[in-house]
Formats: structure tokens, C-alpha cells, sequence
């Protein structure tokens, strides 16, 4: 199992469990906690499968190099646009490996600033219900 697919699995995971204690959370503030979780794996999720999808094309495009099947682009099977290939699948592994952390960072600070904003809206809807009152 790779890193994106263990990534993947915890992000299912967590985003059912978030959508089954859902309505227990009665505290607004503990909502707007909730509604960031939901929306930071949601899009963990999102993008780690948006870069799975992209490395199997790029592993797609780079062994319709290969004429002879064997797994690897040979002397007589190079060409400039093998190489490219190649070397999109070369660097693309890297990127593969780094990928749930780097998304894991990118989603968390999308998520903080959600989560800051929404704990301003809660805060700000709480004060206008107290002076109606």
C-alpha cells in the first residue's frame, strides 16, 4: 500500500467519522471544529486522488515507450519523446512520495484559515443573538 492510498484510507476514515458524530456536537464552537475537519480531509482526499489519477496516466504515457514490453525503454526504443517520458516518470515518483505531506501541509493551512474565519462568524453571530436579547 503506498503512502497516497494510506492517506486516502485515514481521509475516508476521519470524514465518516466526522459525518457520524455529526449531530451529537450540540457547541457551535465544536461545530466550527468539526466543519473544518470535514473540509481539510475532504480535500486532502480530493487532491491525493487527483495525484494518483495524474501518476497513472504519466506511468501510462511512459510505457507506451516500452515496444517490447519488458518494463524498460532499451537502446533500439529510444527516441527524444522516450526520454521526456522517462524522465516525467523519473521525477513524478519523487513528487509521488512527498505528495500526502506536502497536501497534508497544504490542507491544513487552508483549513486553519477556515477555521479562524468560521470561529469569527460564530463569535460575531453569538454577540448579535445577545443583544437581541
Amino acid at each position: 500500500m503506498s503512502y497516497n492510498q494510506m492517506g486516502m484510507l485515514l481521509a475516508i476514515i476521519v470524514i465518516a467519522f466526522v459525518g457520524i458524530t455529526w449531530k451529537k456536537v450540540d457547541n457551535p464552537y465544536l461545530k466550527s471544529l468539526w466543519r473544518t475537519a470535514l473540509l481539510v480531509f475532504t480535500l486532502y482526499a480530493t487532491l491525493l486522488i487527483y495525484i494518483e489519477i495524474h501518476w497513472q496516466f504519466i506511468a501510462e504515457y511512459a510505457s507506451k515507450y516500452d515496444l517490447n514490453g519488458n518494463g524498460f525503454v532499451d537502446l533500439n526504443e529510444y527516441s527524444q519523446e522516450a526520454i521526456e517520458a522517462m524522465n516525467k516518470q523519473t521525477y513524478g515518483a519523487s513528487v509521488r512520495t512527498y505528495a500526502p505531506l506536502t497536501m497534508a501541509v497544504l490542507s491544513s493551512i487552508i483549513g486553519f484559515a477556515f477555521l479562524v474565519s468560521d470561529i469569527a462568524a460564530t463569535r460575531s453571530k453569538q454577540k448579535e443573538s445577545e443583544k437581541k436579547l
